[in-house]
């Protein structure tokens, strides 16, 4: 039991150290708002892009499409979404704080501390990690423009729509994973020079992004809206996860299934869900609080939820 915990301690706490060490970075004025601009460009655009091809690439893609598993993931999401909507409707009457709160109930860092988790649990991302980001970001992307087009005003849901399209297209991780997966189709061998360039990318990936994470935290309107804040870190982080994992149990699938599903619907709200909300005139400092709320409590739950798979022999 004591070597489950400890297991479980060392697999979710230094995602979180991390971070913190990019707080105080911040705060001692190591590294500013430019900073975290530049670094976060880079690691979308170059440094996560590398990371997800090489994943791919190297990965064996004998195995068909599990179309049982997306449709699992994606289904669930949207489900996620129309449930909470229902339950907290009547008790959220201001639209602005509506859709952030359901915007940050449903809408995970599955890219940087999902990622990071898994690695941190199996040794490795897998093959089926990178397949659900090409299927679940264009998801997010989608339901935000429609959550947050009816709940905020002064938009058009055509256009937002449309402009999502677009981002999907040249979105750089999807057009990664798609690339890896023809370069593995291909069998092409890539030269030795050019793979270790891109181990460097690989290894700055991860500490990079958790990094900009910490260094965005601003605790001095985390009082503001906290009880809001709390109750959509309930959803993310203990209630949407679960019923996927006990959904997911129900229907059968494997253990290396159960924990890729628990940590797409497990981990804390995505920092994008800041920037989607307040470019559509949402309620910027619920989103804010939100992800920081769920960022710092999921250094709990993911331990918890960690700990309860290896005792139940899933990982």
């Amino acid at each position: 039991m004591l070597e489950n915990f400890i297991f479980s301690v060392s697999s979710a706490v230094p995602i979180f150290m991390v971070m913190i060490v990019g707080y105080f970075l911040r705060k001692r004025k190591v590294v500013d708002e430019a900073f975290i601009k530049m670094a976060n460009t880079l690691v979308f655009n170059v440094a996560l892009p590398i990371k997800l091809f090489s994943d791919v690439f190297n990965t064996s893609l004998d195995q068909k499409l599990d179309l049982r598993f997306i449709i699992f993931i994606l289904s669930g999401t949207v489900l996620s979404v129309v449930i909470v909507w229902i339950l907290i409707r009547g008790f959220i009457k201001d639209k602005a704080k509506l859709g952030a709160f359901l915007h940050g109930s449903y809408r995970g860092n599955f890219l940087y501390i999902g990622l990071s988790l898994m690695e941190n649990v199996t040794g490795s991302i897998g093959f089926k990690a990178p397949l659900a980001i090409a299927f679940i970001i264009p998801t997010y992307n989608i339901l935000a423009v429609i959550i947050l087009t009816l709940t905020c005003t002064h938009k058009d849901l055509s256009t937002n729509i449309w402009g999502v399209i677009k981002n999907i297209i040249k979105n750089p991780l999807i057009i990664a994973v798609l690339l890896g997966i023809l370069a593995s189709r291909m069998g092409l061998n890539l030269p030795l020079m050019v793979t270790r360039t891109m181990g460097y990318f690989e290894v700055l990936a991860t500490p990079l992004a958790l990094i900009t994470i910490g260094a965005s935290f601003s605790f001095e309107k985390l009082s503001e809206n906290i009880n809001i804040s709390l109750l959509a870190s309930l959803f993310k982080l203990v209630i949407i996860p679960a019923s996927a994992v006990a959904a997911a149990l129900l229907i059968g699938f494997p253990h290396e299934d159960i924990l890729l599903i628990y940590i797409i619907f497990g981990v804390p709200t995505a920092t994008v869900s800041y920037i989607m909300t307040v470019a559509m005139h949402g309620d910027r400092d619920l989103a804010s609080n939100i992800i920081m709320t769920t960022t710092i409590l999921s250094n709990i739950t993911m331990t918890l939820f960690i700990f309860l798979f290896k005792t139940m022999g899933i990982i």
